[in-house]
């Protein structure tokens, strides 16, 4: 599921990136992302997607549109550093509580430690996952015992 919502907001990043200027195109590709984040069951400040949206030139707003919501948009560095403000437009600590109920639901409260979970992720900055999906895993690890039956 991390890996999904990571997928979800690289594609909404990518998808951002790829517009400028504001109006037309910006508002296509800001309407695309919300709804594409919503429907991952992100709750998300629709202003703010707008106004990073409003960042993008015409040329990556509309490459994004061509691309659409899973394709890989080429588009400027501009664009890029536009997209990045897309993890602030997502309430990241309720996504990180459904995930972490999921696992529960999952393993057994037996088997994870919902505080050490909480603590482990309460700092959790989306865009250092991003570059290293693994530096998680030891601190969460630490936080779920695995029963091999054995």
């Amino acid at each position: 599921m991390k890996s999904r919502l990571f997928a979800t907001l690289s594609v909404a990043a990518l998808t951002l990136a790829a517009c400028g200027g504001g109006g037309g195109s910006q508002d296509e590709v800001a309407d695309m992302m919300i709804e594409e984040m919503e429907a991952e069951g992100m709750d998300v400040d629709e202003d703010c997607v707008r106004d990073a949206a409003g960042e993008l030139s015409d040329d990556d707003a509309q490459a994004i549109l061509d691309a659409g919501p899973g394709g890989d948009p080429d588009v400027s560095d501009d664009a890029q550093a536009a997209a990045a403000k897309l993890i602030d437009c997502v309430d990241i600590g309720s996504i990180v509580e459904e995930q972490i109920d999921a696992l529960v639901d999952e393993m057994g409260e037996e088997n994870v430690d919902r505080e050490c979970l909480d603590n482990a992720l309460d700092d959790l900055d989306l865009a250092a996952m991003e570059e290293d999906p693994s530096a998680l895993m030891g601190p969460m690890m630490e936080c779920i015992t695995i029963d091999l039956g054995g």
